[in-house]
């Protein structure tokens, strides 16, 4: 009797879960969704031991959305000892973001690259690297009514040389 039953288990929760995605077709959570696209590149891609070099952030998002100053909006980067920033986060007011007013509502402009200089370590083995970092950031729809404070991570690649930066003699 009990092997009945549990077939008969078996057999309703696959029939409902078949049903369910016939006529409910999966979906993401908006928490699950990336709604702020970060480009990021390393200029130079190869750096020589005590060069210096930039992060360039491309911060896009959908049509409709703003990204809100407050709570804070937060650029952080995961220790990397090769890689000297001058500190391992960067805020809005840190990076001088340009802020809008949007029906009483601060919010940042990202239309322009924001840029973070960096050095290499002079004991920097030769090697490739991934830089990772995450924004921490809230969104908000005027249109739909609703308000999300998520992050969105990003990864870049970079070298070192085993060279040494010479420095430029003044003329």
């Amino acid at each position: 009797m009990k092997i009945i039953q549990k077939k008969f288990l078996i057999c309703f929760v696959l029939s409902f879960s078949i049903f369910s995605l016939l006529f409910f077709p999966p979906f993401r959570a908006l928490g699950q969704e990336t709604l702020l696209k970060v480009d990021v590149a390393i200029i130079p891609k190869i750096l020589a031991r005590g060069e210096s070099g930039q992060i360039n952030l491309r911060l896009t998002v959908p049509e409709g959305v703003i990204v809100l100053t407050e709570p804070e909006f937060i650029i952080e980067f995961k220790a990397l000892p090769p890689i000297n920033l001058p500190k391992n986060f960067f805020t809005a007011t840190d990076l001088d973001l340009e802020t809008v007013d949007y029906n009483g509502r601060e919010c940042l402009k990202l239309d322009k690259i924001i840029k973070i200089p960096f050095s290499v370590a002079l004991d920097a083995p030769a090697r490739t690297y991934i830089l990772e970092g995450k924004v921490k950031y809230t969104l908000f729809s005027p249109k739909k009514g609703w308000c999300l404070r998520t992050v969105s991570k990003f990864y870049s690649s970079f070298s070192t040389r085993a060279t040494l930066m010479k420095k430029r003699q003044a003329l």
